[in-house]
């Protein structure tokens, strides 16, 4: 996993922990809802209080390739982690975050699922270092992008592509075994403030207190006592695909302009044929069986 641990990658990391399906093999971390020393701490910790110190941390990039750096702290909180306290970590990271990427892919080809749920800043790193190591990854799961709804940053771009806009470029361009999972099915999942309230499972606890800035942002926003669980889902994709109606289409990233950096365009021209489409055809998630998936997110983390 790569991440920019705010509240719904540590989520995720929870999720990844409680799935038989999944061996962790390692976390990358980047700059994003907080600066990079914020993400790699929380995943430090959070990983030790859960049990799995095991799980090696690497540190990646602490700005985008070219772009200001952005971040979510309004949201996440000054930490990244919203009220949740855990216990200092005792660990340090375990080298750099794109060397992971770099060796894992390279000494496993075809065996490692990579899930994105930060700005894709190491990953774009990764692949210019070493043009097509992403297509050693078995897939590549990214949570990023709005196809085909508005932005949640601005009108038109969700935060992790807004970041680091032309890192988003460089790997849909990268030709790997994509899956995106924007905002078109995460803003499908709302966690409710009242099924969290009642969960008990070790990591509920952890959950309402992290999670209780962001339900204070998303309900002053949205009107709604809950929250989107951005991140969870992408990792759902990887697990439950057949949970999710996917499509492919042609995509591509605007990496500049005041109303539309980071935006996700989309060659829908219906007279224009394959060689002519701008973009890369890129498998996107479009739905997502709401109900499913919520009770498999609440079984594994809110009250296992």
């Amino acid at each position: 996993m790569d991440v920019d641990t705010g509240v719904d990658d540590a989520l995720a990391l929870l999720l990844a922990l409680a799935s038989p399906e999944v061996e962790l093999v390692g976390v990358s971390t980047v700059a994003g809802n907080v600066p990079l020393h914020r993400t790699t701490d929380n995943t430090l910790r959070l990983l030790q209080w859960a049990g799995r110190g095991d799980v090696p941390v690497y540190a990646g990039a602490e700005r985008p390739l070219v772009r200001d750096a952005v971040a979510a702290d309004d949201v996440h909180g000054a930490t990244g982690l919203g009220a949740a306290q855990l216990p200092e970590a005792r660990n340090s990271p375990a080298g750099d975050g794109v060397e992971f990427l770099l060796n894992t892919l390279q000494t496993r080809p075809g065996e490692v699922t990579l899930v994105a749920t930060g700005p894709l800043t190491n990953l774009a790193r990764a692949e210019a270092q070493v043009p097509g190591v992403l297509r050693q990854a078995r897939q590549v799961v990214i949570m990023g992008g709005a196809v085909r709804v508005p932005g949640n940053i601005t009108p038109t771009a969700e935060f992790n592509f807004y970041a680091d806009p032309h890192a988003a470029r460089q790997v849909l361009a990268s030709e790997a075994k994509l899956v995106l999972v924007g905002l078109d099915v995460t803003d499908q999942i709302w966690l409710k403030q009242v099924d969290l309230q009642a969960c008990t499972g070790a990591y509920a606890a952890f959950c309402r207190a992290a999670c209780e800035p962001v339900i204070a942002f998303e309900s002053a926003h949205y009107g709604f006592a809950g929250m989107h669980v951005h991140d969870p889902v992408a990792l759902g994709a990887a697990l439950w695909p057949q949970l999710f109606r996917m499509q492919q289409l042609w995509v591509d990233v605007e990496t500049s302009g005041e109303l539309t950096a980071g935006q996700v365009v989309v060659d829908q021209r219906a007279l224009a044929s394959d060689q002519e489409r701008l973009g890369r055809p890129v498998t996107c998630a479009v739905e997502v069986d709401q109900t499913h998936f919520l009770a498999l997110f609440t079984e594994r983390v809110l009250a296992s």
